[in-house]
């Protein structure tokens, strides 16, 4: 189980990345409303990694870089 942790906020990283052309395609379709979900989605996977990382002790070195 420990294991698994330790991966997930590496999982959450990946799933903004797939994010980002979803948005950038949102607003060039001027969809103001979906890409403002799509980014705080986002924006909230990206402090939900940092917390999950620093409490669980599973600070990588892939994690630091992306």
């Amino acid at each position: 189980m420990k294991n698994i942790v330790k991966h997930i906020p590496n999982i959450l990283t990946i799933i903004r990345f797939i994010f980002i052309p979803f948005i950038i395609v949102s607003l060039g379709v001027n969809d103001f409303i979906t890409a403002i979900v799509l980014y705080t989605i986002s924006s909230f996977t990206d402090v939900l990694d940092g917390i999950i990382a620093r409490k669980c002790n599973a600070v990588s070195d892939l994690g630091k870089l992306i």
